[in-house]
């Protein structure tokens, strides 16, 4: 068995690694996360002040917590500066965590095959294998992920929450993204139905004090170093200046796809205005769009400079006049409309190095071959072969795991409810359910926000086909006799 564990690791890692030898990336936050890194180096500590300036402001983290970045500045004091060192890390902490997953798999079913099966689905997802290749929170985040669902699968093999261990989890979990904290939310559905409710509650209230534990001694922590806000905005600054809330607000009463955040959003954290674009669509009538239009014009003229408040204010005015005038839309109509669109989106490159480059797709082009022009994609796929075959193939595979996903939750009412697989089908759609709906009622969205659900879903759609395909054999075994 530990030979089994042994080619498992190798199996998972080198595909890897392949990808951060001739495709390395940083993405479009790396700027944060270095800049904190680098503080954190240099003695300042936490913060996203200039590290060659004498200013230390301090920070809540960065993008999101600070485990990222602490995770890069250990890296590069370990490895003298290599950003490649840090990927390799990265891809290192996933595959064992897959290793402790294929565990987990072994001690639920007791059956070798199961485990292999599962353990190659992750090890070569098209889902989740090109991450290592970034410079971003996505491959330990996953790694924290599965690293949790080995723990919950665990729990549902002893019939026992493991409670230190899964609070370990969440703390790692959180701290390299905030959005994680919706893993609590499979966490208490896995402990109620284990303990039932009243035992299920208290044990995991103790989770829930290992969990805050770190985040109370961090909020100490940036009380006494008087932060203004102890709950970071849906948009980082860079720099560390305050974030456009207002404008943020409005765009969340008209942005439905994430190929129309580009125009409207990218170029606000570096306070690019000059690159802002608002589509037609955005305004609810001519009044609307005349007030928007004289704003913009506005913070076009002072390019590179920080979002004026009292601009920032009119956003919110605006905004709050729209959602008053029509809560429907912007509670219901347009949160689902994102819903959909983040779990059908087939252009989505899921970390490949198969992203359309901007000197071929315009941001207009891009939009419109999302909304499904056909001249445009066809024109695209024969000029880049590669990238729409790669995506292709990608959109096709969610598309069938998707598919089996459905088959799986419809084939939860032929169960027990004391059978593991059915526990795992409410496990995985409490999750997908909670974090879906947070997305959905945010512009700032993107599909890659669903990946950590992706091996919930895979590991649910496994489990699922093989127990039927066992149970089947068996009953054809014992009609034979």
């Amino acid at each position: 068995m530990h030979t089994t564990y042994i080619i498992f690791f190798f199996i998972i890692i080198l595909p890897r690694i392949l990808f951060i030898l001739f495709f390395p990336e940083y993405g479009g936050d790396y700027e944060i996360y270095t800049t904190v890194a680098k503080n954190i180096l240099n003695g300042c500590g936490v913060s996203l002040s200039d590290p060659l300036s004498e200013k230390c402001i301090p920070h809540f983290g960065g993008n999101h917590g600070p485990g990222y970045p602490l995770f890069i500045s250990i890296g590069w004091l370990i490895f003298n500066n290599s950003d490649n060192a840090i990927r390799i890390m990265q891809s290192i902490i996933y595959s064992i965590s897959c290793l402790w997953l294929l565990k987990s798999i072994y001690m639920l079913t007791k059956n070798k095959n199961t485990m292999i099966i599962i353990g190659l689905i992750i090890a070569f997802s098209p889902l989740l294998i090109a991450w290592p290749r970034y410079l971003q929170t996505e491959t330990l985040s996953l790694a924290a992920t599965i690293y949790l669902i080995a723990e919950i699968i665990i729990s549902l093999s002893i019939k026992r929450i493991r409670i230190i261990p899964i609070g370990l989890a969440l703390i790692f979990a959180t701290w390299i993204r905030l959005d994680n904290v919706f893993l609590t939310i499979p966490v208490a559905v896995t402990t109620i139905y284990i303990h039932g409710f009243k035992l299920g509650i208290k044990k995991g209230l103790l989770i829930a004090i290992i969990l805050a534990s770190t985040w109370g001694t961090w909020t100490v922590r940036n009380i006494i170093v008087d932060l203004p806000k102890l709950i970071p905005t849906d948009m980082i600054m860079p720099d560390g200046s305050r974030s456009p809330t207002g404008y943020l607000k409005w765009t969340k009463t008209w942005i439905t796809h994430e190929y129309e955040r580009p125009g409207a959003l990218w170029g606000i954290n570096r306070k690019n205005y000059i690159g802002i674009s608002i589509p037609q669509r955005a305004y609810a009538d001519n009044e609307e769009k005349v007030k928007i239009e004289k704003l913009v014009e506005t913070l076009k003229s002072i390019d590179k400079q920080d979002f004026p408040i009292e601009i920032d204010n009119k956003f919110k005015e605006i905004a709050d006049q729209k959602i008053k005038n029509n809560p429907i839309q912007y509670w219901l109509t347009y949160p689902s409309i994102r819903l959909v669109r983040m779990w059908t989106n087939p252009f989505s490159s899921f970390g490949w190095p198969n992203e359309m480059p901007d000197r071929g797709l315009s941001k207009n082009e891009r939009l419109a071959a999302a909304k499904g022009n056909i001249n445009i994609l066809l024109e695209k796929a024969f000029a880049y072969p590669y990238h729409a075959i790669s995506k292709g193939f990608n959109a096709l595979y969610r598309f069938i795991l998707m598919l089996l996903l459905i088959y799986s939750l419809l084939n939860m009412r032929k169960r027990k409810i004391q059978d593991p697989v059915f526990a795992f089908s409410l496990i995985t759609m409490s999750y997908l359910v909670s974090r879906t709906i947070f997305f959905s009622l945010n512009s700032n969205f993107e599909t890659r926000y669903m990946l950590t659900c992706m091996p919930f879903i895979e590991i649910l759609v496994c489990l699922t086909i093989i127990s039927i395909f066992n149970k089947k054999n068996k009953s054809t075994n014992t009609h034979s006799l």
